[in-house]
């Protein structure tokens, strides 16, 4: 396979640099408005002088550019139309194209403004909350009223195929490991933390989230179970514009959140910023029922209920500005943000102890009082320059993040027979964790249209990461602490990524080819300071991609893809601290995890470009699976860590529609079924397991007068094996109205979520010396209530798109962040 892309890429570069394309005419030009001011998404159309008939059509870049490449078929005249809202209609004298004039800069075309009152004009226009595109689902966040007051975590619990499992980890048609980016820089959190960040990060600051499941080349080789990519608000229009928001939810907890969004543009200068603060309390209740075995016999159990509730205090921050060159060529940015999470998780555990029989013979207690902060801030800097109006193009992008963490943790347990009095002393551990992880890293892509139909794509990336986690833990239950060896510890981790990538694209009329090769090199170090334990590790790897699409017909278009792709572990799945619910339970990383590879192929069908339908099969070696089991030598003592299972295999069909249902009620549908087979080995016992599940999803909008519109939506999910785990049915029911008023510049907004509070996981797990059946109540159920209001110029201008270097690193530290 390897060979075979060399092979593909080499004769395509070949082919180009040849020219074994035909020749073509090209027509070629640039729009602006009555200031010079460029003119992105101008709409331009080719006619014929002879019938007037519709040719081609064309998009303005960025900088307002255009061009036409016209097969040189007859000689014949031609003529444009340029278009754009709110502007006049622009119509060319007639164009002749011949051999001797091939090539015709049209030079610039101004658009007269149609009204003198622009600012005045307000877009009525709404896109649905999901929309289905040939390569990703989009939700569009502001289109829902079932957003209002909620975070982007719960976002993406509403997202066609996701689901969140007990653990807190984002499941993609089965599928873990997923990547998310956050604007397209990759978040280096993972986990707990990733969680608890997307937790605090309110709905109110998100524009849309976009889901890929089998990206290409030239996105980082991680992901085999896809991207998701969340996408922050901005604003590019002339003039000053923004919007500020508020909302208030109440479920057990009260969660509440205000937000302010600025943006002004000149003809050269883009400023923009953002802040937004949330404060949301919630819950985590675990209802536990553990049971220990020695050669096929109880040896006892335990029956538990853990409450934990976490408030969190969320401030984040972000400046940035562009700067657009007179030449219409070279843009220049800089993008400052940052962020401050603080949490004080505190819970009561109360723990019965029960003997073989299943007879309580005593309990313990323990109660978490712990303090949690989680600054970051990241900088970034881009430059892109447009060689020429054919769509060549050179992007830089330099980065440097840094994440660090504060955490106290204090446990008390008390230890008490049948009648409530203590049979042993007290135990009180102190915990003192501090940890700091650096990103740096540097992008380069270039793209070119080489001859007519082709394209190419190249980039090269480097990434510099160091982590110092230092994590030390004291006995207190005497007067003075003693420090406990064996749960602390001091980790250090650097890693080195550098990559590669080449991609052409060819497309005509019905057919769309892309053959991409991805090369990624990984030098990582770590090393443990206590224990002394150490790993040193390098490996190369290639990573091809296919894509092929074809219009078969008017009504009904297929694709086929293929890629090979790597998911390393996150930085918080390395790190080997450990993180205690009690005495008897605690979370740890493993350091010696090793990466997995996965081989992803999609078969996509498109039927009267309102009916998608996908199969895809997923191969994974070495799949990092999340486990929860007894410990070794330990006795009754469960960890919940990573470990690489020798194989998974996933195979899936899905499909999605938009209908009416009524002539003011629209309807998506998403349908997803998938069979995940597990294979590998832990705690004494081997596994080969899996089965089919169905997941369905339908988010319904409703227009209603006088600007009134409402929205529900319904997800059910049947039972599924995740490795060890037998996870039982989860579903819900949202509901959600809307008022528009001010000229629809305002709205409210009032919704419900989860409304049968049925949304929640359980779970039975099952070893060889070990049994464990759980329910995790979640805080899904909130009603809530926002206010936003839109402010300035409308006039439209299109947004420019920023994808840092540091989307994979970002990703693996923000995988945990909570």
């Amino acid at each position: 396979m390897y060979r075979f892309m060399l092979l593909a890429c080499l004769w395509l570069s070949l082919g180009s640099a040849y020219g074994f394309p035909k020749p073509f005419y090209r027509l070629l030009g640039n729009v602006v408005d009555a200031e010079s001011n460029p003119m992105p998404f101008a709409v331009v159309v080719l006619f014929s002088m002879k019938d007037s008939a519709m040719v081609k059509t064309e998009v303005c870049d960025e900088s307002g550019h255009f061009v036409f490449e016209i097969e040189p078929n007859v000689q014949q005249a031609y003529y444009l139309n340029v278009s754009m809202v709110f502007y006049e209609s622009y119509f060319s004298s007639p164009i002749e194209l011949n051999a001797e004039q091939s090539q015709i800069n049209l030079g610039t075309i101004k658009l007269k403004s149609s009204s003198n009152n622009l600012n005045e004009i307000t877009i009525h226009g709404k896109k649905p909350f999901i929309e289905r595109k040939s390569d990703r689902f989009v939700l569009n966040v502001e289109s829902s009223i079932l957003a209002n007051g909620s975070s982007a975590f719960e976002m993406l619990e509403k997202a066609p195929g996701i689901t969140i499992n007990y653990l807190d980890a984002i499941v993609m048609k089965g599928k873990t490991g997923v990547v998310i980016l956050i604007d397209g820089k990759q978040s280096p959190l993972a986990g707990t933390d990733l969680a608890n960040y997307l937790k605090a990060l309110p709905s109110n600051s998100l524009d849309r989230i976009e889901i890929i499941s089998n990206p290409s080349a030239k996105y980082e080789a991680a992901g085999n179970a896809g991207i998701i990519d969340i996408r922050l608000k901005k604003d590019q229009r002339f003039g000053t514009n923004g919007s500020v928001s508020a909302n208030y939810g109440q479920g057990i907890y009260p969660k509440a959140g205000i937000g302010l969004n600025l943006n002004h543009r000149t003809k050269y200068f883009n400023l923009f910023g953002s802040s937004n603060y949330s404060f949301r309390k919630g819950l985590n209740k675990l209802l536990l029922y553990r049971e220990f075995f020695e050669n096929g016999k109880s040896t006892g159990a335990y029956d538990q209920q853990n409450y934990l509730v976490f408030p969190f205090h969320y401030n984040t921050i972000r400046l940035g500005t562009d700067y657009y060159f007179p030449n219409g060529k070279t843009i220049l940015g800089v993008v400052a943000s940052g962020s401050i999470n603080r949490f004080k998780p505190h819970g009561e555990n109360n723990s019965n102890v029960e003997n073989a029989l299943h007879e309580k013979v005593s309990s313990f207690e323990t109660s978490n009082r712990s303090s949690d902060l989680w600054p970051n801030y990241a900088f970034n800097f881009n430059a892109k320059h447009s060689f020429d109006s054919l769509g060549t193009e050179l992007t830089l992008d330099i980065d440097y993040a840094r994440f660090w963490n504060e955490t106290e943790q204090n446990f008390l347990t008390k230890y008490y027979d049948l009648k409530k009095e203590p049979i042993k002393q007290d135990y009180y551990l102190y915990g003192d964790l501090n940890g700091i992880l650096e990103i740096r890293s540097l992008k380069i892509d270039f793209n070119k249209s080489i001859f007519k139909h082709w394209k190419m794509e190249a980039g090269i990336k480097s990434s510099i990461v160091d982590a110092d986690n230092d994590l030390a833990f004291y006995d207190k239950s005497n007067l003075l602490p003693v420090y406990d060896s064996t749960k602390s510890n001091h980790f250090l981790y650097q890693e080195n990524i550098n990559a590669a990538y080449l991609n052409y694209h060819y497309e005509k009329t019905k057919l769309s080819v892309q053959a991409g090769l991805r090369v990624e090199q990984t030098i990582a170090i770590g090393k443990q300071i206590v224990n002394e334990n150490s790993f040193d590790r390098e490996y190369t790897n290639l990573f091809p991609s296919f894509f092929v699409n074809y219009a078969v017909k008017p009504t009904y278009d297929m694709g086929f893809n293929i890629s090979r792709r790597l998911d390393r572990p996150h930085y918080q799945q390395l790190n080997p601290f450990k993180f205690f619910l009690d005495p008897s339970t605690y979370k740890e990383g493993n350091p010696f995890l090793n990466p997995q590879y996965s081989w992803v192929l999609e078969w996509n069908h498109s039927i009267l470009k309102n009916y998608n339908i996908s199969v895809s099969y997923t191969n994974t070696k070495d799949n990092i699976t999340e486990v929860i089991g007894p410990v070794e030598g330990q006795d009754r003592i469960t960890v919940q860590t990573n470990e690489n299972l020798l194989k998974f295999e996933n195979i899936s069909i899905s499909g999605s529609t938009n209908i009416n249902i009524l002539k003011n009620w629209s309807s998506m549908i998403n349908v997803s079924s998938w069979l995940g087979k597990y294979r590998g080995n832990f705690a004494n016992t081997s596994l080969q397991d899996g089965n089919i599940v169905l997941n369905l999803s339908s988010n319904n909008s409703i227009k209603f007068e006088k600007d009134w519109s409402g929205e529900f939506s319904l997800s059910y999910q049947t039972p599924e094996v995740y490795g060890f785990m037998k996870l039982e049915t989860m579903w819900g029911i949202n509901l959600g109205i809307q008022k528009q008023f001010l000229n629809k510049k305002a709205s409210i907004k009032l919704s419900a979520t989860d409304l049968f509070w049925t949304n929640l996981p359980k779970a039975n797990i099952q070893y060889r010396d070990y049994f464990e059946r759980f329910v995790v109540k979640r805080e899904t159920r909130v009603v809530s209530c926002s206010f936003n209001y839109r402010f300035g110029n409308t006039k439209i201008a299109g947004s420019r798109k920023r994808v840092s270097g540091a989307e994979d690193e970002k990703k693996r530290a923000s995988s945990g962040q909570g």
